[in-house]
């Protein structure tokens, strides 16, 4: 009971106008952190569509498979259609300026060849097209995380590009294997007709060959008849040789026999007209002598008559005996042939026997082989003429089987490779089409060194609000001296700032050494910090001077603000819009923005805007501070007996 009463009277102790609302100011004092911290923070990742990103569509569309491919363009209007970030849809250019100079937080870069390699999909060896991000940790580090955050949903965007350029392709393929396979059933079409075709070839050569056969029967007919030929032959022979051996010899020997008689006679004949014919001349002689010794005859008739029939009789006793000559001639040539062909009847009878006969048999039943011959060279031809259509239905045939070779080919290029190699990369690659690749201008590389200027800013404020607990922010003596408020202001000034110059140095020594900061910029890293110790030092000291222990309470209540609104987590489009609009007025915001442009780089103009303004904040708080001595020179009852006092 003892320690409620004496609690009791602790709090008893805070009567008077001021000193009721310090129990409530500290009530108020979790409410305002928590409340404040939790709201600017709230839903950050909700307000991701206030994060200004560039996109960059370098993409060049391509024909494949009879595609029009244009997946760059698509994954554009799928980003259109959503509000993961504030798109900005730039060039290459606008995207790198506004990404070093802070306009954009990231860049999205769709690279020329992206179409290009989604339309490899159905090929062997498929290729991933990559989309490049790129961040700049000089913006702000958490901003990178966030992207990282978002880069999922990003990656379903684009894959979801990918794949709309996959059914694309795919369906393309596979009206072209349709069309194909339209194709592939008209060659098999000719392929049945080519088979009818060689049916009727073959059917045709079944007919040939059934000539063939009959011709062979044909043959062996023929060669009966040479057999019954022969037979006839050897019985033909046998007359002939009868003949010629008994017959024809008698024949000729009497032949020669005749001759010679009828030479002998027409030699009698011969003599005897020869010897009418001289008496025939001696008669005309005599008649003529008569009539020259009796020229008183020459007129008489009579002696005419006998004159004229003398001369007749005359000339056919000539005539006669010329007739006479030329029969004996004819009988003797005549009788020499018999003789001579009584000589040749040996020889005659042999060649009769040797030759004449076989030869004659022999033509006969060559004339049959003939015809045999001719049977199955009718048969060869129509086997031939078969031939011919069988070769037109093997070539048809043919061409249908090329035809339908050349269309399966066609139809396998399109059928996914089935190497277990090249079927793992390719499902890898269906699996997830498409790549992310993350680049950034100036990396922060690990957590703290991304927000260490968050944290270093913290610091150096927190030590300005602890320095005046334990320091005296006015000199009282010198206050109620002569000397100047400028004097008395800087000498209060002072000591915080160079303990807070130690500090702050003390702080970037430890975080580098102890933990490799390793800043792109040292010195301006540490003359930055050095700069800001001073900035933050002028402020508390201000409000210190001017307000006394309230100014500690504001000191508190602008470090809070200052959490929430300088932009050291979250970017400031992501924050509720009271705390974007006071960012421009808080030296915190300037700090953070410095240090990253010096820990992980960035442009310079940043930094040397940011010098400036907590160069300014220096200078206008110290001129606050000297306003504020000079009106404490007059001393009240209040300042006398101050109501609330730490």
């Amino acid at each position: 009971m003892k320690a409620i009463k004496l609690a009791w009277l602790e709090l008893r102790r805070f009567r008077g106008p001021l000193r009721r609302f310090v129990p409530l100011v500290l009530i108020l004092v979790p409410l305002l952190y928590g409340a404040m911290y939790l709201w600017s923070n709230w839903d950050p990742y909700g307000r991701l569509n206030r994060v200004p990103v560039a996109v960059v569509n370098s993409d060049r569309p391509v024909d494949s498979r009879g595609e029009h491919i244009n997946a760059g363009e698509q994954f554009v209007q799928q980003l259109k259609a959503t509000d993961m970030f504030e798109w900005n849809f730039v060039d290459a250019a606008e995207a790198r300026r506004g990404l070093v100079h802070g306009r954009y937080y990231l860049t999205i870069e769709v690279p020329p060849d992206f179409s290009a390699k989604l339309a490899t999909t159905a090929d062997h060896k498929p290729q991933r097209p990559a989309v490049r991000i790129v961040k700049n940790d000089a913006n702000g580090f958490i901003v990178g995380i966030m992207a990282d955050t978002a880069q999922t949903e990003l990656q379903n965007q684009i894959n979801a590009a990918a794949h709309v350029t996959y059914a694309r392709s795919l369906y393309g393929d596979l009206g072209q294997a349709r069309e194909k396979l339209r194709l592939s059933s008209e060659a098999t079409k000719q392929l049945v007709q080519g088979s009818d075709l060689s049916k009727q070839g073959t059917d045709a050569l079944a007919k040939g060959l059934n000539g063939v056969r009959d011709g062979t029967g044909q043959l062996s007919r023929g060669v009966q008849d040479i057999s019954d030929a022969t037979a006839q032959l050897d019985q033909r022979l046998s007359t002939i040789s009868n003949f010629t051996a008994e017959r024809l010899p008698g024949a000729v020997n009497a032949l020669v026999n005749a001759s010679n008689v009828a030479a002998n006679s027409l030699n009698t004949i011969k003599t005897t007209t020869g010897f009418l014919g001289q008496r025939a001349g001696e008669g005309r002689g005599a008649v003529e002598e008569l009539g020259q010794k009796h020229p008183e005859l020459a007129q008489d008739p009579v002696y005419q008559r006998a004159l004229n029939n003398a001369r007749k009789l005359a000339d056919a006793a000539g005539t006669a005996d010329k007739d006479a000559h030329r029969a004996l001639t004819t009988a003797q040539d005549a009788n020499r042939q018999a003789l001579s062909l009584q000589d040749s009847m040996g020889p005659l009878q042999n060649q009769v026997r040797a030759i004449t006969a076989p030869v004659d048999t022999l033509r006969s039943r060559a004339a049959e082989m003939s015809g045999g011959a001719n049977g199955i060279t009718s048969g060869l031809n129509t086997l031939a003429a078969s031939s011919g259509v069988l070769h037109t239905g093997a070539g048809q045939l043919n061409d249908g089987a090329k035809n339908l070779q050349g269309l399966v080919d066609g139809t396998l290029e399109k059928i996914p490779p089935t190497n277990p190699t090249e079927v793992s990369h390719a499902a890898d690659v269906l699996g997830s089409p498409t790549e992310i690749r993350t680049d950034n201008l100036n990396p922060a590389h690990v957590y703290g060194r991304g927000l260490a200027p968050f944290f270093f800013a913290i610091a150096l404020w927190v030590f300005g609000l602890f320095a005046y607990l334990l320091l005296k922010p006015v000199n009282l003596r010198a206050l109620a001296d002569r000397v100047g408020a400028l004097t008395i202001a800087v000498a209060g000034f002072l000591p915080a700032a160079v303990l807070g110059v130690l500090g702050g140095l003390a702080l970037y020594a430890a975080v580098d050494f102890g933990l490799g900061l390793d800043p792109e910029h040292v010195w301006w890293t540490t003359g930055l910090l050095s700069l800001a110790a001073v900035a933050f030092v002028a402020i508390d000291h201000f409000l210190r001077t001017a307000f006394g222990a309230i100014g500690g309470l504001l000191s508190l209540v602008l470090l809070i603000v200052q959490l929430t609104a300088c932009g050291g987590l979250y970017p400031m489009e992501t924050a509720p819009v009271p705390f974007q609009a006071v960012h421009p007025f808080l030296p915190m915001s300037y700090l953070v923005d410095g240090l990253r442009v010096t820990i992980s780089g960035g442009v310079t103009e940043h930094l040397l805007r940011d010098v400036a303004v907590l160069a300014g904040f220096v200078v206008v708080f110290l001129a606050l501070t000297t306003v504020a001595v000079q009106r404490q020179r007059s001393w009240t009852l209040g300042r006398l007996h101050p109501q609330i006092e730490f």
